[in-house]
């Protein structure tokens, strides 16, 4: 399937973004998606910080044992904050329709104020195809 393209839109803003988000219905999964990673974040750092503290000082292990130890349980603490945070704020839609919603949002918005008449001097002109030729016998 061919793809066309019909024009090339500016690029969005982040006042554009936080229109989307108060106008249209699919804006609260941007919100959403940001309160999950926050818990993410979250858990990857509380995960990292045990890490460190249990190699170094529990263990009594080296810095870099700890470092290492910070990485991996950061690591696994970023996978279930992840986890956790799908669970603490549900998506509202798929993070691929809320693009797809704002990306026509954005088309509609830029394209209110153009105009479509066509000048009286244009033509259509076609090219001369022998169809016959074409068409199966």
């Amino acid at each position: 399937m061919a793809k066309k393209v019909i024009a090339e839109l500016p690029p969005m803003e982040a006042n554009d973004y936080e229109e989307f988000e108060k106008v249209h219905p699919w804006g609260s999964q941007r919100a959403t998606r940001r309160k999950q990673l926050e818990v993410a974040a979250f858990g990857s750092l509380a995960g990292g910080t045990s890490g460190w503290v249990y190699s170094v000082f529990m263990r009594r292990n080296t810095h870099l044992v700890g470092y290492l130890m910070a990485l991996m349980f950061g690591v696994s603490g970023g996978i279930i904050g992840n986890y956790a945070g799908v669970q603490m704020h549900p998506n509202v839609t798929s993070n691929a329709e809320a693009r797809m919603m704002r990306r026509l949002w954005w088309a509609q918005k830029c394209s209110a104020d153009w105009k479509y008449d066509i000048p009286s001097d244009w033509s259509l002109q076609y090219p001369t195809v022998d169809c016959s030729k074409l068409a199966r016998s």
